[in-house]
């Protein structure tokens, strides 16, 4: 009790404290592994688990967002886990290079129900494609004559609860600093990035379950996004359903028919294999100042390194 008492306080004091990150990537498929947005999910299948995710938004957009993520995590001993957790982020001719270890402990709370305490740590390299900058007899456009490709520390934290049919999670992305400096253009000012999920099965019949699931995103400054999503699992095979997402306007003054960050999203998931899971995603666009781009569209890979174990049901979906 005395270990729950005190990792939660020093949680909460870290959401005290506002700082600032770089922005924190955001998928539809958030949902198929939850350690991207919530150290504390570090070992949560309790087992070792591959995953990579690629996202391109606004298709069609010279310079849009391209996002790669690819982690590895599972169980060091009796409470303890770890993760691994790369991301490329691209927009324009800048991107973001990130490699996060994840430590998370676990404890048994009550009657089927384990509640996790997660940090995570590493470097962040935000750079620039310079050769993009240069013209035909080799000069460097001034505004990037004087920039360098930097790194800068990160750390994250969260809590996650889980139980056979239901899971909750709140986690802190950008606990350190990381602004804008003289040396590099490319990185912005931003606050931490506060998470709030939870989700759960519903069982429907002997080979139908339904796994509705929400997720809270916000800085305290810019638009809240708000994701609602519903999945119809098939015979433990095919998981296929949708999310909405909205832009709410709770911290933020900036006008709502320009900032809105609404959107519909078609998912699917299918297990391949018993070790090997699939997803996809397509986004559909619904705010106007969006509205002369196309869809985004993700697709993920999962692969289990042992068999996933039959006796607890959760792991099995999220």
């Amino acid at each position: 009790m005395k270990k729950i008492i005190l990792l939660t306080g020093i949680l909460v004091l870290c959401g005290i404290f506002r700082t600032e990150a770089q922005q924190v990537p955001q998928f539809s498929q958030y949902m198929f592994n939850g350690i991207y947005i919530n150290p504390a999910y570090a070992g949560y299948k309790d087992i070792f688990y591959g995953h990579m995710i690629y996202r391109k938004q606004w298709a069609g957009i010279n310079g849009a967002p391209q996002t790669t993520m690819l982690s590895v995590d599972g169980n060091l001993s009796k409470g303890s886990n770890i993760g691994f957790v790369y991301t490329n982020d691209r927009i324009g001719e800048t991107y973001t290079n990130s490699l996060m270890v994840d430590y998370a402990y676990r404890i048994q709370i009550m009657e089927g129900g384990r509640l996790s305490f997660g940090l995570s740590a590493g470097m962040v390299h935000h750079g620039f494609n310079r050769a993009k900058f240069t013209d035909e007899d080799g000069a460097i456009d001034p505004k990037a004559q004087d920039a360098k490709n930097v790194w800068k520390p990160g750390f994250d934290a969260g809590l996650y609860f889980d139980m056979k049919n239901f899971y909750a999670g709140f986690s802190i992305m950008g606990l350190v600093a990381n602004k804008a400096d003289a040396e590099s253009f490319q990185i912005i000012r931003t606050d931490a990035n506060y998470f709030l999920t939870f989700g759960g099965i519903i069982p429907l019949n002997s080979k139908l379950k339904l796994l509705p699931s929400a997720l809270l995103k916000t800085d305290m400054k810019n638009p809240m996004t708000f994701d609602i999503n519903a999945l119809l699992m098939i015979n433990d095979m095919v998981a296929v359903g949708g999310s909405y997402r909205k832009g709410v306007l709770w911290f933020s003054d900036i006008e709502e028919n320009t900032m809105q960050k609404d959107a519909l999203s078609l998912i699917a998931e299918v297990y391949v294999t018993e070790k090997i899971r699939l997803g996809m995603a397509y986004d559909f666009n619904l705010n106007k100042v969006m509205s002369g781009a196309n869809g985004s569209f993700e697709v993920s890979l999962g692969y289990y390194f042992v068999k996933p174990k039959k006796k607890y049901v959760t792991p099995r979906y999220f």
